[in-house]
């Protein structure tokens, strides 16, 4: 193409997208809408939640953390609020679970074992992402809205 028409299908473009922005600013999302996307949000963190649950429990983690991460010799408790190895955050638990906790940097010397990235299991990103949600949820809550 040649370039003079490139710069001219720019500029088309480039004029019709301000308008619509500023249109959908007016027009803020029905409430029948946002609901339902809130909705959509929930069923999808619930859906990580659960994942990550089975993850945990029937992967490798209860073998030092023990079920539903209450913790024991070899592994600290996951259910508190203190956290050796990262700031507690669901992005920070992510980034332990990828990266593993090696020996060296164990904050107890009486830990025996060092955690291998992804537990030693073969995870795919959205499995690291749905097991971050369960440990996370493990100390905060799920923040799932009960069933009426």
């Amino acid at each position: 193409m040649p370039k003079h028409l490139l710069v001219a299908t720019l500029a088309v473009l480039a004029s019709t997208a301000a308008p619509a922005r500023a249109q959908q600013a007016q027009n803020p999302l029905p409430a029948n809408v946002r609901q339902w996307m809130e909705s959509e949000q929930v069923q999808r963190w619930a859906r990580l939640i659960q994942a990550g649950d089975s993850l945990f429990n029937q992967g490798s983690c209860t073998r030092c953390h023990r079920e539903g991460g209450i913790g024991g010799e070899r592994a600290p408790n996951l259910t508190d609020a203190q956290w050796d190895h990262s700031d507690g955050s669901l992005e920070g638990i992510r980034e332990t679970i990828f990266w593993g906790v090696r020996r060296k940097d164990f904050k107890d010397p009486k830990r025996p074992f060092e955690m291998n990235p992804t537990g030693g299991m073969n995870l795919a990103w959205d499995e690291v992402r749905a097991l971050a949600a369960y440990v996370w949820s493990l100390s905060n809550g799920n923040y799932l809205p009960q069933r009426r």
